[in-house]
């Protein structure tokens, strides 16, 4: 295992200058935890693991922001970077009045693919490093094997989100010879195996773990309760499948409560008074005038019913800003403080993953159900009656729009339209994207990276 944990971190860098090495005191090597890694050495892999994916969102290139303007969500009027409001909605020149057609493959906006590339590989290493350390027993390992599984399986759905039709690399145990590019179908059974493999690690694992979590796994932080969190993201991926029994049965096994809180469920923690911590990056001072200020198409304000208590996501801005010929007069006010945490998943999808499911599986009174919980509790909206909806598809066309406003901003609505073929101007009754008329355009996947490319036409 050790040569395992080797070969996984055997990238290294050449020089033409020589200078001894100089050991960080914060960060230990990856040689010092290739073989019989120290119970702190672990402690510290699992905390880089949690970091890894804070990352992919704390950063210039945050990943909410990147699925948000692709999806019409917000757009980002970026004082000193007009590719936010202009490629990545389509357009180019210095009025923006030229369409563009393919995104760039080496644009900042791409750093996410290394971003959460990252996650998965700090997620092989601490496994290896385990199994190749003698300080924790058989039934530890199985934890950290869950816990890391399970990463490594977000990191990969993370990824294929951003790049659509193109696949992803499943295969990276080596990352001298990584496999080949996959379809998104068959990414997403690799997906789903490796959290059904993490579940079966996690009921092997004991009572507790080897390590600790952040405060943001409250209520999460044993192999049994992790394993409610592991079977939610289950059951978000069955979603992506169209397997609607198979996203149930992984609900029944999650944290899935129609009657119980919609906050529920995994968090990634932000403190920037802490050393080598961040703020939530999604944060904006009220009617402020950041460089990057994120604001939301009006549409968002007109299309949404009477009375919906979710507007409060978004607030008119005193004083508008307009740039490429955009003015943004609505901003995005989902976290209230840089220390709101950013759920990873919780059960106010859950509520909407299970009324999605049931429409599939032709159950539309408890679809119906799960609807009203979302309206009454979400929204403070009243619920519909039995004879409201007429079809699967007229509820498809409610729970893409409770969608839309129970899951704002947070990395859901250009993938909902994706994946259910409706990227479109107008993809449900009383629903519009914003900014699709040419020279704007939409877009159904960032390119695949360059080095990516390099990298394969170097290893054919």
């Amino acid at each position: 295992m050790a040569g395992t944990l080797a070969t996984l971190l055997s990238a290294s860098s050449c020089s033409f200058f020589e200078i001894d090495k100089v050991t960080d005191p914060n960060n230990a090597s990856i040689e010092s935890v290739a073989t019989n890694a120290s119970q702190a050495q672990l402690n510290a892999l699992a905390v880089g693991v949690e970091a890894s994916l804070r990352l992919g969102h704390a950063n210039n290139s945050s990943y909410n922001q990147i699925v948000g303007t692709l999806g019409r969500e917000v757009t980002v009027l970026a004082q000193t970077e007009s590719r936010w409001y202009l490629e990545l909605q389509g357009r180019r020149g210095a009025t923006g009045n030229v369409s563009v057609d393919v995104l760039d493959d080496a644009a900042f906006y791409n750093g996410q693919y290394t971003d959460f590339a990252r996650v998965g590989r700090a997620a092989r290493v601490f496994r290896a490093s385990a199994e190749a350390s003698a300080v924790v027993n058989a039934e530890q390992k199985s934890g950290i094997a869950g816990f890391t599984r399970t990463y490594e399986a977000l990191s990969k759905l993370h990824l294929l989100n951003l790049q659509g039709e193109n696949g992803i690399r499943v295969d990276l145990d080596d990352i001298r010879r990584p496999g080949k590019f996959v379809t998104p179908a068959e990414a997403l059974v690799n997906i789903r195996q490796q959290l059904d493999q993490a579940d079966q690690d996690l009921a092997a694992a004991g009572a507790a773990f080897a390590f600790p979590l952040s405060s943001g796994y409250a209520g999460f932080n044993t192999p049994t309760t992790f394993r409610r969190f592991n079977r939610a993201l289950a059951a978000r991926v069955s979603l992506y499948q169209a397997d609607f029994a198979g996203a149930l049965t992984a609900l029944n096994a999650s944290f899935y409560d129609r009657a119980g809180s919609l906050t529920l469920g995994p968090k990634i923690t932000f403190s920037p008074t802490t050393a080598s911590d961040v703020g939530n990056p999604y944060f904006q001072v009220p009617n402020g005038e950041p460089s990057n200020l994120v604001t939301v198409p009006s549409n968002f304000v007109t299309e949404a019913e009477a009375g919906d208590t979710r507007l409060a996501k978004v607030a008119l801005r005193t004083t508008p800003r307009t740039l490429g010929n955009i003015t943004g007069t609505y901003e995005a006010r989902v976290f209230p403080s840089q220390n709101a945490p950013l759920d990873i998943i919780r059960n106010e999808e859950l509520i909407l993953i299970a009324a999605e499911a049931r429409v599939g599986t032709g159950d539309l009174t408890g679809a119906l159900a799960d609807i009203n919980a979302i309206r009454t509790r979400a929204g403070g909206l009243p619920a519909l009656t039995a004879g409201s909806l007429a079809g699967s598809a007229q509820y498809i066309n409610e729970i893409l729009k409770q969608r839309r406003y129970s899951l704002f901003y947070e990395g859901h609505r250009w993938i909902d339209l994706r994946r259910l073929n409706r990227l479109n101007p107008n993809p449900a009754p009383g629903q519009t994207l914003a900014f699709t008329a040419a020279p704007f355009r939409l877009f159904t996947r960032l390119e695949r990276p360059a080095a990516e490319k390099q990298w394969d036409i170097a290893n054919p």
